[in-house]
């Protein structure tokens, strides 16, 4: 059984994951905030601040897959504590799974990386970085660090480019860009399922997206890659008619 380490284990991706996979994988959560009323007995629970790096060191002790998605996000403030915050931790927790010999991480990017493109454009993995706030700067660096310890030492990286991740229940209204970025929970879940399970990654950037009818990121690469299966259509599932 796989032991993984989930950071930012008390957000809404997180939770949903570990409610549908703590029988299959022997699951670590650790957050800054925590409430051990929400999962089951066999989660273990850390309440941590990754802003210390010797926390984060003894959260890797033992284990296999990393799925890093703690972090302020904030796709409009510009603060300075979006970079601070986000890039140290994302440094302490990737140094540390590299040190303790963890097998792979699994780093929570963002759509946010590429929101300066044109609304009209579809994004592949292999256009350039081109972020239009502080938050996608942050995961700019995420996804670049990635890249450097997995080419420089023995650990595999996949990141995910997370588009608008919404429970259906919760939708309210989305525009355009919302709707061609949908993310429907359960198909992030089986998305996280094919990066951890599949063999001879050294280092990939995966879009993260449900097969909504309009695409504003390619997920061709998420299909190939990994085996990916999205089944949701943000324009089927919230009953938009073709124009």
């Amino acid at each position: 059984m796989r032991k993984i380490l989930i950071t930012g284990g008390f957000g809404k991706i997180a939770k949903h994951f570990v409610q549908n996979y703590n029988k299959k994988y022997e699951i670590t959560v650790a957050d800054i905030l925590t409430n051990k009323e929400i999962f089951t007995k066999n989660v273990r629970i850390e309440k941590a601040d990754l802003m210390d790096y010797s926390i984060c060191s003894k959260l890797c002790e033992g284990i296999d897959t990393v799925i890093h998605l703690a972090g302020i996000v904030d796709p409009i403030s510009e603060s300075d504590k979006i970079l601070e915050t986000n890039i140290k931790i994302t440094q302490n927790i990737f140094k540390s799974a590299v040190k303790l010999k963890c097998k792979r991480l699994i780093f929570a990017s963002s759509a946010q990386t590429i929101e300066s493109y044109p609304k009209d454009i579809q994004v592949n993995k292999n256009m350039l970085v081109r972020p239009k706030n502080i938050y996608g700067v942050s995961k700019c660096f995420g996804e670049a660090l990635a890249s450097y310890y997995a080419h420089n030492n023995e650990i595999s990286a996949i990141c995910l480019r997370i588009g608008a991740y919404e429970f259906p229940k919760d939708f309210i209204e989305m525009n355009a860009r919302d709707l061609s970025a949908f993310l429907h929970p359960d198909d992030l879940n089986q998305l996280l399922i094919g990066c951890i399970e599949t063999e001879d990654i050294k280092y990939e950037v995966l879009n993260a997206i449900s097969d909504n009818r309009y695409k504003r990121l390619d997920i061709t690469e998420s299909i190939e890659r990994v085996g990916y299966r999205p089944k949701a259509d943000a324009f089927e599932l919230f009953k938009l008619k073709k124009e």
